[in-house]
């Protein structure tokens, strides 16, 4: 009888692991993805301040400064990235939140410490033409 015993600790012993290997994947992908999202918002940020020193440079430029439909074109070209990385964050917010969802189905319920690895960035306005 104790073989029949141990075989069966043995299984469960195996499935519990198998569970735990499972959880810690999808932990691991939702954390990934929130990852991924916010990488994007960082490179589309850096893409807004390039643009707004190019835009800079292009003002202090006093051979330039009298030609305003490249300024408009650049501030044009701002405004759409801004969109872009309004969107990227609502895609990072969304991620966060499917991450945090994913947390909570696994029994885990402070997220301190994720909220303040996870920090997604607020939304950007739109620039003005001066």
């Amino acid at each position: 009888m104790q073989i029949g015993s141990a075989l069966k600790q043995d299984v469960h012993d195996i499935l519990c692991e198998d569970l735990l290997r499972e959880r810690a994947a999808v932990l691991s992908r939702a954390g990934f993805a929130v990852e991924n999202a916010l990488q994007q918002v960082i490179r589309i940020n850096q893409r807004i301040e390039e643009k707004m020193n190019e835009l800079r440079t292009h003002r202090n430029d006093v051979s330039r400064r009298k030609d305003l439909t490249d300024q408009v074109t650049i501030l044009e070209e701002i405004n759409t990235i801004i969109d872009q990385y309004n969107t990227a964050c609502q895609k990072a917010e969304l991620q966060y939140y499917y991450f945090i969802v994913t947390r909570e189905a696994l029994g885990l319920r402070r997220h301190e410490m994720v909220r303040q690895l996870y920090q997604i960035p607020p939304k950007k306005k739109k620039i003005q033409a001066i």
